[in-house]
């Protein structure tokens, strides 16, 4: 993933809506702290013998969100909202970088330590309070499906007592059968009936109780997920620490040079030829 400060002129060139919300910004998917050191180096530090200082992504962004004033004025309102200033010799510099009419800058700092976004999945996009609040809300939806459930439970429970045999009720159906063969016959087939049933009211119960767990899952899986940092990228684990290596392999070719331009090639004697 890149840098805090190549993510905000990607979107500044793009014109993407940049969300601010209390000390975060976020970026689509990633975020970061309002105060995260960026890697464009201050003008006048980081010289004889001083550390290098970063301006902070909220300076940065107040720049760019105040851009069409003059400095003397954008320095007043910064020093109003305590908000530290971009130097008069880095604005022009700054602003060129950001809005992509140069490639890189010479304050850029490519070996300053960087601070890995927030990373925000796409199905909590939105911020952890708004989560919260909507997991207070009563999942209407939900509820108005239990209640269908529990409805045509009820419906199918009391039509099954409904159907229960009653000799009383066969004795005038047919007089070619008995009356104790015809109630066996109605008693098989409630008995299906009764089985019947059973197997739909243990689906529709087993039914609600992976609705409730499905539930449960997704609000600890949002909670997990709102709170994952992505600490090392596929960018990031390329990126070198800036050690050089050429210094010791010029050295190691230069003596290898050496030694061979030093060794005299061996004469060999002539073969004696016997006289003839």
């Amino acid at each position: 993933m890149a840098d805090v400060l190549s993510v905000l002129r990607q979107y500044n060139t793009q014109k993407k809506e940049i969300v601010v919300k209390g000390d975060e910004v976020i970026f689509g998917e990633f975020s970061w702290p309002k105060n995260v050191k960026t890697n464009y180096v201050i003008w006048g530090t980081g010289k004889e013998g001083q550390p290098r200082e970063y301006y902070t992504l909220d300076s940065i962004l107040f720049l760019l969100n105040n851009v069409h004033l003059s400095h003397p004025v954008y320095v007043r309102r910064a020093a109003t909202e305590n908000i530290p200033v971009v130097r008069r010799p880095d604005r022009k510099d700054l602003l060129a970088y950001l809005n992509g009419e140069t490639s890189t800058s010479s304050s850029i700092d490519r070996s300053a330590p960087l601070e890995i976004g927030l990373q925000r999945s796409t199905q909590v996009k939105r911020a952890a309070d708004e989560i919260l609040a909507e997991a207070k809300k009563p999942r209407i939806e939900d509820e108005e499906c239990v209640r269908l459930d529990k409805e045509r439970l009820a419906a199918r429970l009391e039509g099954h007592k409904e159907g229960i045999v009653q000799t009383e009720q066969i004795r005038s159906l047919s007089e070619a059968m008995s009356v104790e063969k015809i109630a066996a016959i109605k008693a098989k087939i409630m008995a299906k009936k009764r089985s019947t049933i059973k197997t739909d009211l243990d689906d529709d119960i087993t039914a609600l109780k992976q609705r409730s767990f499905v539930d449960a899952e997704v609000d600890v899986t949002r909670d997990i997920v709102s709170r994952e940092r992505v600490w090392r990228t596929r960018t990031t684990i390329l990126q070198s620490t800036g050690k050089n290596f050429a210094k010791n392999i010029f050295a190691i070719l230069q003596s290898v040079k050496a030694r061979e331009e030093g060794r005299a090639p061996e004469q060999r004697p002539a073969p004696n030829t016997a006289p003839t």
